[in-house]
């Protein structure tokens, strides 16, 4: 029984998004909505004043040379399933106690009771499939945005040198800020906790027993229409964690404009992906810091227990990822 429901999507955009000129595309079958992020430079990082500052966010310029399609909303869990999981696979059996890791199920797939500090079973619960996928190791995200571009490629919907991967961290927080400049993406009193709440997902003084939230959900998006930038999981992104190099490395290997690196990547290697963006396992005190536009977390690419990491999918150019 399929997980998703067959609504109609915009497939006769193709040829305006082939040509990067439509402003939003929903990608068939998924149904991965997605919007157009433009090119443009930016400053990445954070000034030295700014509250809850850690060392890791040299503020240094950026050029994000071509435009770019970006998810609207973290990848649910119905369309990971849809896409990647046996179609036998039997979800009504489904309790946490099994899985994730050996099932592959997010850790939230149905909700528990008395949250994630405490193992109540969850079956019989309702499904969350329009929840973000969560409880997924790099790899296995990569996997996902390579199924996506097979399929995409045979039925010729791509731009030409463009793939559905994860982004860099680079594209993360220039589309994270959408032309902002402050400590989050859309203007509000961030040393309000109950107006952080209007854009961010955490769980605040209940963080022990919180769980993801569906995408959105009545939530303010960023000014180019990106919800959960803040808070709900953290993403999955290209990039190997590092310092901020004085010289950045380009994906294309070329210099940008003046000294401004241009579509930068991370460290050649390391041990850590970044994750970006925070999630709902913060109380009052720690979300400030950890949800901000500038704040960087990594994790080890292979871990795949994790229920604060999902991801969110970009249609960009080709890259030379490093494995």
């Amino acid at each position: 029984m399929a997980l998703l429901a067959c609504s109609t999507v915009r497939a006769d955009d193709a040829p305006a998004m082939k040509t990067l000129t439509a402003k939003e595309w929903m990608v068939p079958g998924v149904e991965l909505e997605m919007t157009l992020i433009p090119a443009g430079a930016f400053t990445m990082g954070s000034p030295k004043d700014e509250a809850h500052r850690r060392d890791d966010e040299a503020q240094h310029k950026v050029e994000i040379s071509k435009p770019f399609y970006m998810g609207v909303y973290e990848v649910t869990q119905g369309q990971f399933y849809e896409l990647m999981m046996p179609k036998d696979y039997d979800y009504k059996a489904w309790q946490y106690k099994r899985g994730p890791v050996a099932d592959g199920a997010a850790y939230h797939f149905r909700p528990r009771p008395h949250g994630i500090m405490f193992h109540d079973s969850a079956l019989g619960g309702p499904v969350q499939l329009e929840h973000p996928m969560e409880c997924i190791s790099w790899e296995r995200s990569r996997e996902f945005c390579r199924e996506i571009t097979e399929t995409e490629r045979k039925a010729g919907r791509l731009p030409e040198g463009y793939v559905y991967r994860l982004p860099t961290e680079a594209e993360w927080e220039y589309a994270c800020r959408a032309g902002s400049t402050s400590p989050f993406n859309v203007d509000i009193d961030h040393t309000n906790i109950k107006e952080l709440k209007k854009i961010a997902f955490f769980g605040g003084n209940d963080w022990w027993q919180t769980r993801t939230s569906k995408g959105g959900n009545h939530r303010l998006p960023n000014a180019w229409g990106l919800y959960d930038m803040h808070g709900n999981v953290y993403e999955w992104c290209l990039d190997w964690y590092g310092a901020y190099p004085s010289t950045t490395s380009t994906s294309s290997g070329q210099a940008g404009s003046g000294q401004v690196p241009r579509d930068p990547m991370g460290p050649a290697e390391g041990k850590e992906k970044v994750v970006r963006g925070g999630c709902f396992y913060l109380d009052d005190d720690n979300a400030p810091m950890f949800l901000r536009s500038a704040s960087r977390y990594c994790v080890p690419p292979d871990v795949d227990f994790y229920g604060i990491v999902g991801m969110r999918l970009v249609l960009a150019p080709v890259v030379v990822e490093a494995n």
